[in-house]
């Protein structure tokens, strides 16, 4: 599928995938269905074609490890969760990837992109386009569904993940084209980001009462929490948005999310395990997930290739990873590791980490990436070992390759933090001794000593981006919290070769967005592209 093509109605070609993920009990369409009236002409087909749209967060196709759901877009390498960790993730202090072959490596390593086509930026650009064609087209069928189907839930569910797409395009390109089920059409224009905030917000406004409350429907889908979890994310980084802060709204949707029920997990580690969607204490963390699962989700994007990336082929131990393979890819940076304490300061190694959090592996390896060019290290930087495919209890996952470990895209964890540096930036409605309750929850888990009201407010909230650091490495939220804080193109702020060279400078403030595909420019003569490309 070109991409001029991604703005049309899609067949229902598309709706016939073999299967998606095994916590939404979902089934395969006929495979000869050939018409969206065909696909939408039962209730089975409705809920296949809802589920199809949730789906592509984690594969990328009709198999998710052969063909590509977009012509042109690598349905692993440029999966939809991989190419949002390589540019929320990998672009910043948090991490570096050693596979230099790839085109895109240098680029993203060294913050030095340009117009040039990259992989990651087009699979966030165009898999997110395509989740806003699907919605588009299940929005104009949805009135004719049967009766027997919740109409309205169906519809929120599928205006959330639209919604959820438009906020990672309204954050990494600003003003992508914008089309709804309303305004089809060959050229669809863009709005304003101000413009597109305002409409996301008031979609996730408009739908959140037709959504089951917090942990009351099926898990994997849309409810209010999400719902609530989202606007947060949004209204935490409106001033970036908008130009206008937004942090008492911020502090409302935590308050929202927080009365739903949700908890801390016990142990810090067990979140990102192959049962973390099934386990009862992790379960209870964890607000909005991408499901995997060894068998039914199938891809070499997504969390196989957080866990085998982050591995050397010579460090694999199937019993404490639970995969089989290594691919010597992603590393951490010094930046990363020195937000932790040692409890012997002269001895920095992964074992000797106080904080729970710190889930490195060190052994042959030098804390410090330095060689030049960057894009061939293999022996620097520690590996993280966050996310491994073995369940709480020791067991192995269902696949040794592919993962049945659940990426949580939105948890409980960042909800305290959001609540805390929205009270701490002045947001009204909380309070600095419930916003120290929650910092000090997280750091009980991780072991670590408490903290006072003075430490939310010390030099400029900077102990609040650190804490965000530790809880949340690797979870796609660091490229945003950097622009937040005013740090990601700053030579203010600074961590190895980014800017290209070895030691850090600043870069152009442009880098704040990605450039809107060129594919798309040429295909669509009405976009314009972001300044300073």
């Amino acid at each position: 599928m070109k991409t001029k093509y991604i703005y049309l109605p899609i067949v229902a070609l598309f709706l016939a995938i073999t299967s998606c993920v095994g916590d939404l009990d979902v089934r395969p369409l006929a495979e000869n269905v050939t018409s969206a009236e065909d696909a939408y002409a039962t209730a089975d087909g409705y809920k296949q074609a809802l589920m199809k749209i949730y789906s592509v967060w984690a594969v990328g196709g009709q198999d998710g490890t052969d063909e590509s759901d977009i012509e042109g877009v690598d349905v692993g390498n440029a999966q939809l969760l991989r190419s949002y960790f390589n540019l929320q993730v990998v672009s910043t202090d948090e991490c570096k990837n050693a596979w230099g072959n790839d085109a895109w490596v240098p680029e993203v390593n060294n913050m030095t992109w340009s117009t040039t086509k990259l992989e990651p930026v087009e699979g966030v650009y165009q898999f997110s386009m395509f989740i806003v064609s699907l919605v588009n087209e299940f929005m104009r069928n949805i009135p004719n569904a049967p009766s027997k189907i919740n109409q309205a839930q169906y519809a929120a569910e599928a205006r959330f993940c639209r919604a959820l797409a438009y906020s990672v395009l309204m954050d990494m390109f600003g003003r992508p084209p914008f089309i709804t089920e309303d305004n089809y059409s060959l050229d669809p224009s863009q709005i304003s980001r101000t413009e597109l905030f305002n409409w996301i917000e008031s979609e996730l406004l408009d739908i959140v009462s037709d959504l089951p409350a917090a942990r009351q429907g099926t898990y994997g889908r849309a409810d209010q929490g999400a719902v609530y979890a989202l606007l947060a994310r949004n209204y935490l980084n409106a001033e970036v948005y908008t130009g206008q802060a937004r942090y008492t709204e911020c502090i409302t949707a935590c308050k929202n999310v927080i009365a739903g029920g949700y908890g801390l997990a016990t142990i810090y580690e067990d979140l990102f395990k192959a049962d973390n969607g099934q386990n009862p204490d992790t379960r209870q963390e964890i607000i909005f997930p991408v499901c995997f699962d060894g068998v039914a989700t199938m891809t070499w994007g997504g969390m196989t290739s957080f866990i085998c990336g982050s591995r050397g082929g010579s460090e694999v131990d199937l019993y404490r990873d639970g995969v089989s393979q290594g691919w010597d890819g992603y590393r951490s940076t010094n930046k990363l590791i020195e937000k932790f304490d040692f409890a012997d300061p002269s001895n920095p190694t992964a074992d000797n980490i106080l904080d729970a959090r710190g889930i490195f592996y060190s052994e042959g390896r030098s804390m410090y990436i330095t060689t030049t060019p960057l894009g061939t290290f293999t022996t620097e930087g520690w590996a993280v070992y966050k996310y491994k495919n073995i369940t709480s209890t020791g067991e192995l996952g269902s696949n040794a390759t592919h993962p049945d470990t659940d990426f949580p895209l939105f948890r409980l964890a960042d909800i305290y933090l959001m609540y805390a540096e929205s009270v701490a930036r002045g947001g009204q409605g909380g309070d600095m001794a419930t916003a120290v309750n929650y910092v000090n929850a997280l750091r009980t888990r991780a072991g670590i000593s408490t903290i006072t009201e003075s430490w939310l407010t010390t030099n400029n909230y900077q102990n609040i981006l650190d804490e965000r650091s530790r809880e949340l490495y690797w979870e796609v939220t660091r490229r945003t919290d950097l622009i937040r804080f005013g740090l990601y193109t700053s030579s203010s702020y600074t961590w190895p070769f980014k800017g290209g060279v070895a030691t850090g400078v600043g870069v152009d403030s442009r880098n704040n967005l990605f450039p809107i595909p060129v594919t798309d420019l040429t295909a669509n003569g009405s976009l314009t592209q972001n300044d300073g490309y």
